[in-house]
């Protein structure tokens, strides 16, 4: 039973990897620029800049901050990390972005604000019914005055588009900050993040504040902010900073095979799922709750049924149901047998040695053979090509592929087989024709 554990093992580990969990979103820390290090600032399409990237409408200028900025001038309006609008190192790398998510426009009509979204055409379409985790970091910029309640990630199927000052307010991002709290954290990099099921064709990922001022949750709070470089006109506003951003498609869980047999003098059985991203997971023993990762090792003493409840965007179980049996067969060994090859025959007609042959041995198969003279001819017999399957025995009477004599000499052999394990092995060597 020693070769079932080790299948289950081989099973875990690698079922988890043929899906694979890909970051979806390029260029996910804004590392990748496009042009020199100067203008990685604030411009009219952010998608001239970082590559990948885009701004929602004509007029939006989302910052660039990039630690190459120092080397022009320290501080300035993107330098790291001392700038016009923040005091932050990147999360990771040497980059991220900022934008603005509520700028009044007009104080008698707190409807009109400015509220800047950063875009990003995904690698591949979502799809159908299948569950995605997304996640993005946040930072509340030193230099807001206001702190809103709204930051998400929105998923659309075609390239989301506002206008200055205009919003519809029915929109609701697949991932979204607790809008129960206002977002303040201005010292570390928050993780907002959540998992959605995919209605299917999504391929456009924006963040950013999709609510007018009279739907944002909003409190004034106390900037002591010294701009760097800079001077900005103190109005209400507030200012995100974004890093790190990720979306993986959650694979389903791999069951394996419901019904197994141990044995007495069996090893232990691993038994579950790989771990995944955003997965809880539950065991059950005959109804008993026993663990929650997301496998286990048993090696009952007698029938016993487990249940493996995996939860990300919803709740699947597998049933394993392990069968006791003290009156197990132990499987027969697997032997790898490696062919003993002849170097030496005499083709003479006095029936002594007359034919180069050998077996392949037991659970070998024939894949090819090749046979050279001095000189490089192939004078392999062609039904070895046409017939390898079939072939358990290799001979060779000394004759050429048309049937004719070959003269004395060394010839040159290549071998290749498959064991009994399905494992390829090349040989080759000399063979000494006597006439």
């Amino acid at each position: 039973m020693r070769l079932l554990s080790i299948y289950l093992l081989l099973f875990l580990s690698t079922s988890y990897y043929m899906k694979g969990q890909v970051n979806l979103v390029p260029n996910p820390s804004f590392e990748d620029t496009i042009g020199a290090c100067q203008i990685q600032m604030g411009v009219s399409s952010l998608g001239a800049k970082i590559k990948n990237w885009y701004t929602c409408y004509v007029g939006s200028t989302p910052d660039c901050y990039n630690m190459c900025v120092n080397s022009l001038a320290y501080p300035t309006i993107c330098s790291v990390p001392y700038n016009c609008r923040t005091y932050q190192m990147p999360r990771t790398g040497e980059a991220f972005l900022g934008l603005w998510t509520y700028s009044v426009m007009d104080a008698l009509d707190s409807s009109k604000i400015e509220s800047e979204n950063i875009a990003v055409k995904l690698a591949t379409p979502l799809k159908p019914n299948v569950c995605y985790y997304g996640e993005f970091y946040a930072n509340l910029g030193n230099i807001s005055n206001v702190a809103i309640n709204q930051l998400g990630m929105l998923l659309t199927s075609n390239i989301y588009t506002t206008t200055v000052g205009s919003f519809t307010n029915t929109i609701n991002p697949q991932i979204q900050w607790d809008t129960t709290y206002w977002f303040t954290d201005t010292l570390n990099w928050v993780k907002i993040s959540g998992t959605f099921i995919a209605q299917g064709g999504e391929e456009y990922l924006t963040i950013g504040n999709f609510r007018d001022g009279l739907h944002l949750n909003k409190k004034s709070i106390l900037s002591n902010f010294v701009t760097g470089g800079c001077s900005i006109i103190n109005t209400f506003k507030n200012y995100f900073l974004i890093d790190d951003v990720a979306l993986y498609e959650i694979p389903p869980p791999q069951l394996q095979e419901n019904e197994v047999t141990i044995c007495p003098d069996s090893d232990s059985l691993l038994l579950g799922d790989t771990a995944r991203i955003q997965t809880s997971y539950q065991w059950y023993e005959n109804g008993i709750a026993i663990d929650t990762t997301s496998y286990i090792k048993v090696k009952p003493g007698q029938t016993t049924t487990y249940v493996l409840q995996s939860t990300s965007c919803a709740t699947t179980s597998q049933t394993i149901v392990v069968t006791y049996s003290a009156n197990c067969t132990p499987p027969e060994p697997i032997e790898v047998v490696e062919p003993i090859i002849p170097n030496v025959f005499s083709p003479n007609n006095d029936n002594i040695n007359d034919v180069w042959r050998f077996h392949l041995g037991k659970g070998n198969s024939l894949k090819s053979l090749s046979i050279f003279n001095r000189w490089g001819n192939d004078v392999t017999p062609s039904f070895y090509e046409q017939e390898k399957q079939n072939v358990s025995t290799v001979l060779w009477d000394g004759r050429t592929t048309s049937g004719e004599p070959v003269s004395s000499g060394v010839y040159f052999y290549v071998l290749q087989y498959t064991d009994a394990m399905g494992e390829q092995h090349k040989k080759n060597g000399y063979i000494t024709l006597i006439r």
